[in-house]
C-alpha cells in the first residue's frame, strides 16, 4: 500500500542541540566521576577514526550514562532536559503533517532508551536500539547506529515488513544535516532545518 509520509529528524531538527550531549552534561552534574569514563570513549573514538572500531562500538562507549540511570531516571532526564529543548514551530510542524493525514516517523541516531518518551504527534519512531537487561537499557548498540544511510536501511525495513510504500510525490522529509541526505531522497518535499534558529528553508540534495 502506497502512503504518505512525513520523515524527521530529531536532533538540532525538533530540538536545538544534541540530545546525547545534554544527557553526557546531565550525567556528570549527577556523577561527576564518571568523567573517567571518558578515557575509553576517547581511545575508542580514535580507534573509530582509523578504522580499528566500528562506529555501534565507539558510540556505546559514549552513551556510558544508559548503564548508570534507571528507567524513571532517564524519564526525568528526556523531559527536564530535552523537552524544553524543542522548536514550537516544529512540534507544529509535527502536528500539521499528522493531522494532513502523513504517516509520520521520526528518525534519530538518539537512543530509543530515553526517546521513548517522547509524546510528540508521530507514528513511528526510529532510533538507536540498546540491549536491555530487564527493564533496564544498557549501553551496549544492538543492530545499527540509526544514522546517515543506516537510517534509510531501518525505514525500508520497517516498510517491507508492513507492506507499505512511499508515495514519494506527496511525502516530506526534514533535518538540519547533509548526513540525512539518503534519508530524504526517499521524498519529494525536502526542509533543512537551521542549527542557528530552527528556521526552515528548502534542502536542495
Amino acid at each position: 500500500m502506497k502512503v504518505q509520509c512525513a520523515f524527521f529528524d530529531f536532533d538540532n531538527t525538533i530540538t536545538h542541540g544534541d540530545s546525547i550531549y545534554r544527557l553526557l552534561r546531565y550525567t556528570l552534574k549527577k556523577h561527576p566521576l564518571s568523567i573517567l569514563r571518558y578515557i575509553k570513549t576517547g581511545i575508542l573514538g580514535l580507534g573509530m577514526v582509523f578504522h580499528l572500531v566500528s562506529m555501534e562500538t565507539s558510540k556505546s562507549a559514549l552513551i556510558y550514562p544508559l548503564d548508570i540511570f534507571t528507567p524513571e531516571e532517564l524519564k526525568k532526564f528526556f523531559n527536564e532536559q530535552v523537552v524544553p529543548s524543542y522548536y514550537p514551530h516544529m512540534v507544529e510542524e509535527l502536528q500539521k503533517r499528522h493531522d494532513e493525514g502523513c504517516m509520520v516517523f521520526l528518525v534519530t541516531a538518539s537512543e530509543e532508551a530515553y526517546m521513548i518518551y517522547n509524546e510528540l504527534p508521530i507514528d513511528v519512531l526510529m532510533a538507536t536500539k540498546t540491549e536491555k537487561k530487564g527493564d533496564r537499557y544498557t549501553s551496549k548498540i544492538v543492530g545499527l547506529n540509526c544514522k546517515g544511510a543506516n537510517k534509510v536501511t531501518i525505514i525500508n525495513d520497517y516498510l517491507k515488513a508492513h507492506d507499505l510504500e512511499i508515495d514519494y510525490e506527496r511525502s516530506y522529509g526534514y533535518s538540519d544535516s547533509k548526513s540525512d541526505i539518503p534519508m530524504l531522497k526517499l521524498v519529494k518535499n525536502r526542509y533543512r532545518v537551521s542549527k542557528k534558529d530552527g528556521s526552515l528553508s528548502e534542502f536542495v540534495c
